[in-house]
Order: structure tokens, then C-alpha cells, then sequence
């Protein structure tokens, strides 16, 4: 081993690596994990770092467009709404008895609703989603 040569050189030689102590072979060995983990890691700390300024861009967007929308709210409309409580509730339930069975295809009078709940607040995409999913798995053929 000469002086100019790092213990890394050395490595790049399959003929002088079989010449290495135990000692030195272990040594380059533990350089090139620290290494190898080290730009992992760094890598890695960098997208979380990018992940973190997307995330509080969109939040300052989110926050841009909801202020917008509640001045559109605020605004009152010249719209009359019927209050729920004059809908009865056999014709809200021959309502969406005849939807399932469009939805079906088969007749309204092949279906018996047993229940109606409400779900409260919005839904989203995803949660249509999983109970068309769950609902798909409770069909009698």
C-alpha cells in the first residue's frame, strides 16, 4: 500500500482488496455505509423539506379560496327553501326507493327499505366511494 493511496483506492482493485488486513477490509466497509446511509438520509430530509413547503403552499391556497367562497355565501340568495320538516316521510322514502331501484334496475316494488339515516356533514368522493363499495357487497341476486 502506498502513502498517496486512501483506503478507498484501494477498494476499487479486486486483486490488492484479497491483500487487505481484516482490519482495513472492515474499515472501507463501515466508510461506505456511513456514506451510503448519509445520502440516504440526506435525500430523504430534503423531500420531507420540499413535502412541508407544498404542503403549506396548498394550505395558503385552501385558505385563499374558502375566504372567497364564504363571501360568496355571505351574499343571500332570493331563493325560497322548503323546510324539511313539511316532507313527509313516505314520500322521502318512495323517493329514494324508486332511486335504488333506477339505480338497480328493477322495480320499486321488489325492494324493501327497511331504514333511513341521514349521515351527517358532507361526503366525499372517497367515502361515496366505500359505500357503493359496501353496499355492492350486501346485494342479494
Amino acid at each position: 500500500m502506498n502513502g498517496n493511496e486512501t483506503l478507498m483506492d484501494l477498494f476499487r482493485d479486486p486483486e490488492t482488496m484479497q491483500s487487505l488486513s481484516f482490519g482495513e477490509k472492515m474499515t472501507g466497509s463501515l466508510i461506505t455505509m456511513v456514506l451510503g446511509m448519509g445520502i440516504t438520509f440526506a435525500v430523504l430530509i430534503l423531500i420531507w423539506i420540499f413535502i412541508a413547503i407544498m404542503g403549506k403552499a396548498m394550505n395558503t391556497a385552501d385558505k385563499a379560496g374558502k375566504k372567497e367562497e364564504a363571501v360568496t355565501k355571505a351574499t343571500p340568495e332570493a331563493t325560497e327553501v322548503a323546510p324539511a320538516a313539511q316532507t313527509s316521510d313516505d314520500s322521502l322514502i318512495a323517493v329514494i326507493a324508486a332511486a335504488i331501484a333506477a339505480h338497480e334496475g328493477t322495480s320499486p316494488d321488489n325492494l324493501l327499505v327497511r331504514k333511513i339515516t341521514r349521515l351527517p356533514g358532507e361526503s366525499t368522493p372517497w367515502a361515496n366511494a366505500a359505500n357503493e363499495a359496501r353496499m355492492a357487497t350486501r346485494k342479494m341476486y
